[in-house]
């Protein structure tokens, strides 16, 4: 048997190769899948110059020694029969597709092999909420630039615990700029790119594109952290509620002196001062208090089917936000921007008077951090469902009923969000007998 590799087009800069196969008489020619810078192919020797200005070179030369081996194995395989060239270059692309699958490649489907090429038309093609998507979306923007900086393009076979921890270093040595301050990742934020990293592997793998599961190695983890956040107390919300905004007032706290802006001022900071109380009121997310109308209110109830988990939950109506709806005419407020309407209710919460020193802590760069600043600072349209779910534990309220309201599946989602401050809930504590050493028979 006599192999000899062969520029296809000599005319060409570079030229794909073929394998000429001389056995018993017959002639195979096999396309091999391999090319070449035509000046750097030597013919003398069959193979690629080994020169400094072609590294490939050697690369290629390598490959070349394991094909003529393959195609060697699988002419003598055939045993005394003389296989036919259609055969020979079948069983070629078979054992060729196989040795790639098991590197992590996909002979016959080179744009189904790639990870984030896949996650891209998954995320393209789902139906999932727009937040989801969006969450999708910045993890593919991650791995994209983990790709370019890497200059790699991932595989399926490439996720696994090598990758893993390649890039949760990456994630945590690097960092990105917001209004000229640089920050690190979050736990929380890496956590959710591996979340989403195995989710897109799970997927990828039920439709058959690959059989890998280096991502479902134990130490594969997706960390993350309980985030340390603010709510508010009744009487803060008292005193946001209580708050009139006025054209002296808004001067004093650096509103420009224009009347017409003042009055414009004083109109959008009551409507979400009335949208913000709505939310606290009911404990409900965003997308779903920014859309109440009087159609979700009758007598004694609000109910509404929530985006996030589309169901149906119902809330007792809270004798303030029956208030705010009689003065209103049952009119409420109308849709506004989730970013809009954050930034209206930190300056509602500093004109109020929300201005307590606050110490959170957060895990940014895999190291914990702490974070001051004045409460108003940390208010956003998530703070409603905190302080809803937290002032009706502060109030008695069993959980299981608190969980109902906000609609989880699990007691563990609720426990989350009753944000009580641990010197609030040492307070409750400290008339119990426990602590008292005294108990109800005690004289």
């Amino acid at each position: 048997m006599n192999i000899k590799f062969l520029p296809f087009d000599k005319k060409k800069e570079k030229t794909s190769l073929r394998a000429f196969v001389y056995h018993r008489g017959q002639e195979y020619r096999i396309s091999v899948g391999e090319s070449v810078l035509t000046k750097y192919w030597n013919e003398n020797k069959n193979r690629c110059k080994l020169v400094r200005e072609y590294p490939e070179g050697a690369v290629i030369n390598k490959n070349l020694d394991e094909i003529e081996k393959l195609i060697t194995d699988i002419i003598n395989a055939c045993g005394l029969a003389t296989p036919t060239e259609t055969q020979v270059r079948k069983d070629f692309r078979e054992r060729r597709k196989a040795i790639n699958v098991e590197s992590g490649g996909v002979a016959d489907n080179e744009d189904r092999q790639y990870f984030v090429d896949f996650a891209i038309k998954f995320m393209n093609e789902s139906d999932r909420k727009k937040n989801t998507k969006k969450s999708y979306q910045t993890t593919i923007n991650k791995l994209v630039e983990y790709e370019k900086k890497h200059r790699i393009k991932l595989r399926f076979a490439d996720i696994d615990i090598e990758f893993y921890n390649k890039l949760k270093k990456w994630l945590l040595e690097s960092s990105y700029t917001k209004n000229g301050t640089h920050y690190h990742y979050t736990k929380n934020y890496i956590g959710t790119t591996f979340k989403n990293i195995s989710m897109f592997m799970n997927k990828s793998s039920k439709k058959k594109l690959h059989n890998f599961s280096g991502h479902k190695d134990e130490d594969f983890k997706v960390d993350s952290e309980d985030v340390d956040t603010i709510y508010l107390n009744m009487e803060e919300l008292e005193k946001i509620y209580r708050t009139e905004f006025t054209e002296d007032l808004l001067v004093e706290h650096g509103f420009s002196g224009k009347k017409n802006n003042l009055q414009r001022a004083i109109t959008a900071l009551n409507e979400e001062r009335d949208r913000f109380l709505i939310g606290c009121y009911t404990a409900l997310r965003h997308s779903d208090y920014s859309r109440i109308d009087i159609l979700n209110v009758n007598e004694d109830l609000v109910s509404i089917w929530t985006v996030k988990r589309d169901k149906k939950v119902y809330i007792p109506i809270h004798y303030r936000l029956r208030e705010i709806m009689k003065r209103r005419g049952n009119i409420l407020p109308g849709k506004i921007s989730e970013q809009k309407h954050n930034e209206h209710i930190k300056t509602i919460g500093r004109v109020a008077g929300i201005d307590d020193d606050v110490l959170l802590t957060k895990t940014r760069g895999g190291v914990r951090e702490n974070i001051t600043g004045k409460k108003y600072e940390f208010i956003t349209s998530h703070t409603c469902r905190r302080s809803g779910a937290s002032n009706m534990y502060l109030a008695g309220i069993d959980v299981k009923f608190i969980q109902d309201i906000l609609g989880h599946s699990k007691l563990e989602q609720t426990l989350k969000y009753i944000k009580v401050a641990a010197e609030e809930n040492a307070r409750r504590l400290q008339n119990h007998p426990y602590f008292t050493g005294k108990n109800e028979n005690t004289p």
